[in-house]
Parts: C-alpha cells; sequence; structure tokens
C-alpha cells in the first residue's frame, strides 16, 4: 500500500512494503507518474466559494498518455481520537459507499465549491457533536494561523491517492471588536506563489539559458548544473497602484488595485492573530521549492528561504546529470507557507 498525504500541500511520500518502512535515497527521481502538485485558484476562499484545483503529475514517459485522475472533495470531519492530519476517510477515490466524499469528477483540471460550514467542519467554529461523540472542539490552526479543506486526488490506473487541501478562509477566534476590525482591514486571502525565472550555471560560474520548450538545455554525462529559482519581491507597505491589493486598501481607496483583488506572487506579508499575546501582527510567508527530474540526481530534494529572510527572492540547488545519454526533464515546484503552490519545468539533453 502506497499514499500520499499532505494537510498543508506538501507532498511527502510514504512507502510501506509488509510493515516495513522503506526509503528512496533520491525522491526527486519521477520514474513513474508521480502526482507533485495540486494547485487551486484562488489559494485561499471563503465557504461556499468555488475554486479551480490542477494536478501536476510528473511522468518519465513523455510521449505517454495523461495519467487518469479521479478528485474528491472530502467533508468528513476529523474524530477526537485521530491523531493524522485528517479523517482516514478522506485518503481515498471517491465512492458510492462513501457519503462523505464528493465526486468532483476526473481530468487534470476540475471545479469544487467549498462547503458552507467548512470552517465549522475544518476551522475555528465549534463542530457539531457526531455520531454520539460528546461535542467536538474546533480545529487549531496551523502555524500561519489557516485552516484546510481536505481534496482527494487518486491516480487511478497505480491506485494511488494524494491529500491535498484548499486554505478556507476563517477568521480567527477569540479577537475582540477591535482586533477583528484590525484584522480585516489588513489580512488578504493567499496568492500562489510562481517562479519567475529559473536560472543555471556551470561549475565554473558560466551562464546556461534554459531554452523554451521543445528546445532543451545541453549538457554532457555527469555534469552538474547548479539551479537557482527566483520569485517576485513583494512591497512590505501598500502603495496605490502597485498592482496588489494590500492591507487597507479597498476598491473605495484604490480601485486599480482592487477592483480585481490580487496577490503578490512571490513571499507575501500577511496579518496574523498571535494566540500567546492576543494581538494582530504582520508576518512574512515562507518559501520552498521541491525539484524533480526523471534522471540524474539532485543535491536536496526541497530548497527555500524562512520568513526572517525577508528580501531574499532566490533559492538554489544543484543537479548532477546521469551517465547516459538521453532527455531529461526537471521540474520545479514553488510553495509558500500559507498554502499556494505552482510549478516550472524545462527540458535538458544529455549527450
Amino acid at each position: 500500500m502506497r499514499a500520499r498525504f499532505s494537510a498543508t500541500l506538501t507532498l511527502a511520500l510514504l512507502g510501506v512494503n509488509a510493515c516495513v518502512p522503506t526509503f528512496d535515497d533520491n525522491l526527486p527521481l519521477i520514474d513513474k507518474p508521480t502526482l507533485v502538485a495540486i494547485q487551486a485558484e484562488p489559494a485561499e476562499a471563503a465557504p461556499g466559494k468555488e475554486v479551480q484545483l490542477s494536478a501536476l503529475v510528473a511522468n518519465p514517459d513523455a510521449s505517454g498518455t495523461m495519467a487518469k485522475l479521479a478528485w474528491g472533495l472530502c467533508i468528513a470531519r476529523k474524530p477526537l481520537t485521530e491523531l493524522g492530519p485528517v479523517n482516514p476517510v478522506c485518503i481515498q477515490a471517491p465512492n458510492a459507499g462513501e457519503p462523505d466524499i464528493i465526486d468532483l469528477g476526473e481530468g487534470a483540471t476540475v471545479k469544487a465549491t467549498l462547503p458552507t460550514d467548512a470552517c465549522r467542519l475544518f476551522g475555528p467554529s465549534l463542530p457539531e457533536p457526531m455520531n454520539g461523540e460528546p461535542a467536538g472542539r474546533p480545529v487549531d490552526p496551523d502555524p500561519t494561523g489557516g485552516f484546510y479543506q481536505p481534496i482527494s486526488v487518486t491516480l487511478v490506473d497505480s491506485a494511488v491517492t494524494s491529500m491535498g487541501a484548499v486554505r478556507i478562509f476563517c477568521p480567527p477566534s477569540g479577537l475582540d471588536q477591535e482586533q477583528a476590525a484590525q484584522f480585516n482591514a489588513t489580512y488578504r486571502n493567499n496568492q500562489s506563489p510562481s517562479i519567475d525565472q529559473l536560472a543555471a550555471r556551470t561549475d565554473s560560474g558560466e551562464a546556461l539559458p534554459i531554452p523554451d520548450e521543445p528546445d532543451a538545455l545541453q549538457v554532457t554525462a555527469n555534469q552538474v548544473l547548479h539551479l537557482e529559482a527566483s520569485w517576485h519581491t513583494c512591497p512590505h507597505t501598500s502603495v496605490c497602484g502597485d498592482g496588489v491589493c494590500g492591507a487597507r486598501e479597498d476598491k473605495s481607496n484604490c480601485a486599480d488595485d482592487c477592483s480585481m483583488p490580487k496577490g503578490c506572487t512571490g513571499a507575501e506579508d500577511y496579518a496574523w492573530f498571535n494566540p500567546d499575546s492576543r494581538v494582530v501582527q504582520q508576518r512574512h510567508e515562507s518559501i520552498r521549492v521541491s525539484w524533480f527530474s526523471t534522471a540524474g540526481h539532485f543535491q536536496d530534494a526541497v530548497t527555500g528561504r524562512d520568513e526572517s529572510e525577508f528580501d531574499e527572492t532566490t533559492t538554489a540547488d544543484a543537479w548532477t546529470a546521469p551517465a547516459s545519454a538521453g532527455e531529461v526533464r526537471v521540474w520545479a515546484v514553488i510553495r509558500d507557507s500559507r498554502g499556494g503552490q505552482t510549478s516550472r519545468s524545462f527540458l535538458v539533453r544529455v549527450q
């Protein structure tokens, strides 16, 4: 049995064989169709709103057909006794025998409407008692103050199910009237990050431009490439006209930025209610990039920047080309700490 779990849209592979865990020393290696990212657009939405979900399936066979995917939206609240991130019934493909998983259909992209009671099922609102149990307790937020709606994606041919999630906008509990007004004025829903540029250079520092497909980056066998992913610099203060609908901006005072509200595609600042000091503070997203390839070897599976690194907008990794000639695909999946994610890929031709 193999499954992929994620309550924060970061996928971690668990392998089980006769109840003994097995570990791969090259997790970024794509040797079979593998789901490596689930993107929600928008990346954060209020209960009752519609989101578009897209899956990135990395496939070692460039000429292979698109993997068949089955999507499910889980509405089962986690029992009081469950220590895992989601209710175990969520970790399966939708089927007629499981009413707690709504069938969203098949394909690389589907649409889903978040339940109107999502903040009661998966958020800070007091839930209803279930199955004769005592009244439940609200869900604890993640370190960024977020709550998540579970989504399952099943690779039908291999019966491997991946768990992802959509961030639900649920106002934090415990705020007084003044704090609630401050939070509502300064918090902005998450915008998925994106990789602005991918760069490559040799050991000697020579820059190697990454061409657009179908062209490929030319390297030699066993050559080491130093790869760098960069993202946009996000503003720390709101300025009308900068293209970002920031804190305390709205249609009334900044129609240019907020008529169709849009966030920043880098590491954003966001309002956070500190449960210890009980004040609304400003925090900065962390960024992680997961690296994958169909051959060769990465120095690190994941690189990135912590929230304390305000002005850093790049992360780097080293990739060693395989010893044999052929075409290799490389993927970089960028994720922020509030659940947003996108990806980019390119081709390498080993000579």
